[in-house]
């Protein structure tokens, strides 16, 4: 009976996975995932096959334009979800679809993030792949792939918080809030984020990956400093991720549909 009921889960999780998908298959969010990274891969390597930075400092470079663009992208995302369920009856396929509406959100969520990973492994990987074939610097695929996971893991507060402003309030807050944090992400890669980056969700992305890509590269570096950094960094992440995505979902248990604009 038990193994009964928990497929009866798998498959309704599947059905629900499938059914979102359905509903955003005709929306500019699948485009913008595939667009946005050809577009910055051809730019880049473009960039790259005549710029005269070294070969890290090019690796570093795109991988800190990554995780600028990622919070005005994922607002923007999380922005035309919000407003198509909007049209979609006020939030009634959010709200009234499957025993519990947490269950609903979450199934967004999840595909968001699913549409987000498959973003930056092409946005990524494509790079590498193309800049492995135009430098004779051979980059281990490990090297990417951690890149991947670390930036997608750090848009999952993002996601939870741009889902709120864009469900509760309106497209244009969640986009130009998104645009704010973008500004910020790129000053916290400065020494102005110099203790204070562990603290905003934007800035994650950038400084993690900044400081695997340092410890890569450079043998000669304070490894030591960096890991603690990182460590410090990921619980702040973890609890400020746990803590914003229960936040959400009480919210989200009573809400009723109501709008700033409303």
């Amino acid at each position: 009976m038990g193994r009964l009921e928990n497929g009866r889960k798998h498959v309704t999780f599947l059905h629900l996975l499938s059914a979102e998908m359905l509903k955003m298959r005709r929306t500019w969010i699948l485009w913008l995932h595939i667009v946005m990274p050809v577009l910055g891969i051809a730019v880049f390597l473009w960039y790259y096959s005549f710029s005269m930075w070294s070969a890290w400092g090019k690796i570093s470079g795109y991988i800190e334009i990554v995780s600028i663009v990622c919070p005005v992208l994922v607002s923007f995302v999380s922005a035309l979800a919000a407003e198509q369920e909007k049209q979609a009856g006020h939030f009634q396929n959010l709200f009234g679809t499957g025993r519990h509406r947490e269950s609903n959100l979450a199934i967004k969520i999840c595909l968001l993030m699913l549409w987000n990973l498959a973003a930056l492994t092409l946005a990524v990987g494509g790079f590498g792949a193309g800049f492995s074939l135009m430098t004779d610097v051979k980059v281990p695929g490990k090297f990417y792939f951690v890149l991947i996971l670390v930036t997608w893991v750090c848009q999952t507060f993002c996601y939870c918080f741009h889902l709120f402003l864009g469900i509760r309030f309106s497209r244009g807050i969640s986009i130009g809030a998104g645009v704010v944090e973008s500004l910020v992400a790129a000053l916290m890669m400065t020494g102005l984020g110099d203790g204070i980056w562990q603290f905003l969700p934007c800035a994650w992305a950038g400084r993690f990956t900044g400081y695997y890509v340092q410890m890569t590269a450079n043998a000669d570096i304070n490894k030591a400093f960096l890991r603690t950094q990182i460590e410090t960094g990921g619980i702040v992440m973890l609890l400020m991720t746990l803590a914003g995505a229960g936040l959400l979902f009480m919210w989200f248990h009573n809400y009723e549909g109501r709008r700033m604009e409303d």
